[in-house]
């Protein structure tokens, strides 16, 4: 088995309807925490989840796990006083490189094709 030095990591939590409703609500001083990529970013499993979470770059030391997880769920209850995130719901995934291979490896023609950006890889 080999390892993936480059590879990146994913900290974060589904997007329910309450986070949608919070995201969705949110006033200007609070979106800068998921518009762009400084905080936290939207990510993608297939066509039908999104996923909200901090995106860091593999071989993190195993104790800046629960700093991360903790730095989610703040950066989320500062979107919305309201949302009540636990540290339990943040889940962590591996992020698919920006050139995302689709479903079976290749798309339609057999080849590789672009991304819109980070995906969440669905093992």
């Amino acid at each position: 088995m080999n390892l993936d030095k480059s590879g990146k990591i994913f900290f974060g939590c589904k997007i329910d309807s309450k986070i949608r409703d919070a995201m969705h609500h949110a006033k200007p001083g609070a979106r800068r925490y998921f518009e762009g990529t400084e905080f936290l970013q939207v990510c993608e499993v297939g066509d039908d989840e999104r996923w909200i979470g901090k995106v860091v770059d593999g071989g993190l030391n195993a104790v800046a796990v629960e700093d991360i997880q903790r730095n989610v769920v703040s950066i989320l209850r500062r979107i919305s006083a309201d949302l009540r995130v636990t540290p339990s719901a943040v889940k962590v995934f591996v992020v698919e490189s920006e050139q995302v291979i689709g479903r079976g490896g290749r798309d339609d023609d057999g080849g590789a094709h672009e991304s819109r950006g980070p995906y969440i890889a669905n093992y």
